[in-house]
C-alpha cells in the first residue's frame, strides 16, 4: 500500500481518476458507484485492475460487485489489506 493511513486516502482519487469527470473532494462514503457517481461497467472493471495495482491486493469481481458504496470497497479494500499485509 501507498504510505497513506487508510483506503480512502487513495481510494477517492483513484475513483476520481478512472471516472475522470468526478473530484476526489466531492465523493462521499455513502455515494453508490453506480447509481450516484455513474459509474458504468468498463470503469468498474478499471477501478478493479487499478485497485489491485495501487494496493497489491487481488480483489474478484464479485467482491467488488458486492460493494454498491464507496465506504463498502473502503471496508472490503481495508479487510483485504489486513489478510495480505
Amino acid at each position: 500500500m501507498s504510505g497513506s493511513d487508510t483506503p480512502a486516502n487513495d481510494l477517492r482519487p483513484l475513483i476520481a481518476r478512472v471516472t475522470g469527470s468526478i473530484a476526489a473532494a466531492d465523493i462521499r462514503g455513502g455515494d453508490r458507484l453506480v447509481e450516484d457517481l455513474g459509474m458504468d461497467s468498463l470503469e468498474i472493471a478499471d477501478l478493479l485492475v487499478a485497485i489491485e495495482e495501487q494496493f497489491e491486493v487481488v480483489i474478484s469481481a464479485d467482491t467488488l460487485a458486492g460493494a454498491r458504496t464507496v465506504a463498502e470497497l473502503e471496508a472490503t479494500l481495508s479487510r483485504l489489506q489486513c489478510v495480505t499485509g
